[in-house]
């Protein structure tokens, strides 16, 4: 197959991060502790970690368009994030949705890059609303063949009382849908976004 295939002939499989994984703190560099530092940059290393295993695993660059996608739900549960980007706000004027969809924005455009310096169709694009609604409907509206989610670490009191929302996804999702546990893989995946 040639190296140019238009959009509308190629597989299209949409790859949801989880939002929690890609924002950062609302803190400035500075001002974060060690400890966030290292769980930011373990939550990036997943969202990494998954994209590597997707492209090494799924993705046929010469056939294949991706979505990168990612939900912020500006009326959801309130998460460690958000708390602290409302906290961040209190002292100033900005909006913590704001900064948490622009984290989220620049975390996505990164992972598309990295997508695209290995050759792959790639698309990104921060949804607003709760996952397990945005997803299934991006995946209906942009004829997904294949729906790609991270799964959110979530304690064991949060999976009795509720589902995840890659649970629903699964659920209603009207193509395939492959629910990626990041923390059960491999660092070593990671080789697989090396530009070729």
């Amino acid at each position: 197959m040639s190296s140019h295939v238009p959009l509308s002939l190629r597989r299209k499989i949409v790859v949801a991060l989880d939002a929690e994984y890609l924002q950062a703190s609302a803190r400035g560099v500075s001002d974060r502790t060690a400890d966030e530092t290292i769980q930011l940059t373990a939550n990036r290393f997943a969202s990494f970690k998954t994209l590597a295993w997707v492209k090494a695993n799924i993705i046929r660059p010469l056939d294949d368009h991706v979505f990168l996608v990612s939900c912020v739900d500006p009326t959801g549960a309130w998460d460690a994030g958000a708390i602290s980007a409302m906290w961040a706000s209190m002292q100033g004027t900005r909006d913590p949705h704001t900064d948490i969809v622009q984290s989220v924005e620049s975390e996505l455009s990164r992972l598309a890059a990295q997508l695209a310096r290995c050759k792959v169709s790639v698309s990104h694009e921060v949804l607003r609303g709760a996952p397990s609604v945005c997803v299934p409907e991006y995946v209906h509206a942009h004829h997904g063949e294949l729906a790609v989610v991270q799964s959110p670490t979530r304690n064991a009191v949060a999976d009795m009382m509720t589902y995840a929302w890659t649970d629903v996804c699964v659920r209603t999702t009207k193509c395939p849908v492959l629910v990626v546990r990041p923390h059960e893989l491999s660092d070593t995946v990671a080789q697989a976004l090396d530009s070729e």
